[in-house]
């Protein structure tokens, strides 16, 4: 059981804007103190970011929330690297085991500890992600000193996905999903360029793109995104579905953009250049609805700030990871209550129903929020599909006032309804 050290976050900005066609505030920005900068970072769907911190001499790793804080690993004396995290909050990654010289991969988990996963042949290897079997992938040199993908489970060890490719620049693994399908990008023998690629156990290797193509990521259904020279030769960001092949996803107003992540939902996010041609970087986030937003506009990211990691969660949490900062954007959850009868007679049953909402969708079902009047606690009730209802007959005589209150979760904030009068007479 690691200590975990409660920190205080920074509430730093609130946005109106329109994401899905109507104006409205979408997310907090939430500081992470005490991040390091110019890292990579995940994401889970427990609110988990993996954090990487470091100066000259040494890097650890943490799993940080909002609500708990920072979760120091223990692994500053490995000179760690974590890239991936589960929803169990195993994290992947790389770093230096003691009287090596070489970096190689490493799973970790709080209740079993760390594990080297070995490498190829050349004692070099490094874990770039992992699903929640806690299958990994990455890239590791052979003995011959080949850059080739590998799948690693905790049965199997190491397995070499991409044996035939003895191209300069090799192979690299970048994503898997559930069903143990990994994505990423190669060299084909001979070519002086990239192919994105995919590949499952039972049908080998596919190439996703033409050459220039970097696959990245890929969700549980199957698509997949990353970047793709367009007609004019610059590298787009794609979204790529078994059923529909490949779609730009275009750029915010520049001439280059890379999609980083794709979540459940098929939403995208990722790093674009913009039409100011400063060549400055802009986050961004791509809904198959809204199309593609500036994460400068939606969430109030600075300008200057360059993003090198933009990662987003099943429930639209994202984390991104700058020149300077860690920042996680959470969508606001919006929440209201209603009276079934007003005003309502004393000693009579009343049913009070609070919904939550927000262009993320609901809270997860079985969260709970709490039904008050005044500083009496009425009663608490389970949310479902963001709905939740109390009957009560608690009520006495007079002008009372009704709230609800949700107390968060790992993913999203706290929330407080609007107050409503309820007229109790006799």
């Amino acid at each position: 059981m690691k200590n975990i050290q409660k920190i205080g976050v920074s509430l730093v900005l609130v946005i109106a804007v329109s994401v899905l066609g109507s104006a409205q505030v979408v997310y907090k920005r939430m500081g992470v103190k005490g991040a390091g900068q110019n890292f990579a970072t995940a994401i889970n769907n427990s609110g988990q970011v993996v954090i990487n911190t470091g100066t000259a001499t040494s890097s650890n790793v943490s799993l940080w929330n909002w609500s708990s804080g920072f979760s120091d690993l223990g692994l500053a004396n490995i000179g760690a690297n974590g890239l991936a995290v589960n929803n169990s909050g195993l994290v992947v990654g790389a770093g230096t085991p003691s009287g090596s010289l070489n970096q190689e991969g490493f799973v970790y988990q709080s209740n079993s500890g760390l594990q080297w996963l070995g490498s190829l042949g050349s004692g070099m290897s490094m874990a770039n992600s992992v699903n929640n079997s806690g299958t990994a992938v990455g890239l590791s040199y052979t003995a011959d000193f080949f850059q080739h993908a590998f799948l690693w489970t905790q049965g199997g060890g190491m397995q070499d996905i991409t044996p035939d490719v003895i191209s300069v620049g090799g192979v690299t693994a970048m994503g898997i999903n559930s069903s143990n399908q990994v994505v990423g990008y190669y060299f084909p023998n001979g070519a002086t360029d990239t192919v994105g690629f995919s590949w499952t156990q039972s049908g080998g290797r596919q190439d996703i793109g033409p050459a220039g193509t970097l696959a990245l990521a890929v969700n549980d259904a199957g698509t997949i995104v990353g970047s793709s020279p367009n007609a004019n030769g610059f590298r787009h960001a794609f979204i790529w579905t078994p059923t529909k092949g490949m779609k730009d996803l275009g750029t915010l107003g520049g001439s280059q953009s890379t999609a980083l992540s794709v979540n459940s939902k098929g939403w995208v996010v990722g790093t674009s250049m913009t039409s100011t041609g400063n060549g400055l970087l802009h986050g961004f986030l791509w809904t198959p609805t809204g199309g593609m937003k500036d994460l400068v506009t939606v969430a109030g990211l600075g300008k200057a700030l360059q993003p090198v990691s933009v990662q987003i969660n099943d429930f639209g949490v994202i984390a991104v990871s700058t020149n300077n900062s860690v920042t996680t954007l959470i969508p606001i959850m919006d929440l209201t209550v209603a009276s079934s009868v007003n005003p309502s007679k004393v000693g009579k049953p009343v049913t009070f129903t609070a919904t939550m909402s927000s262009f993320a969708g609901a809270p997860p079902n079985g969260d709970i929020v709490t039904f008050q009047s005044g500083s009496q606690i009425l009663g608490t009730a389970t949310l479902t599909n963001g709905v939740a209802q109390l009957t009560t007959t608690a009520l006495t005589v007079g002008t009372r006032t009704i709230v609800v209150k949700f107390p968060g979760d790992p993913n999203y904030l706290p929330a407080k309804s609007p107050a409503l009068t309820q007229i109790v007479t006799n």
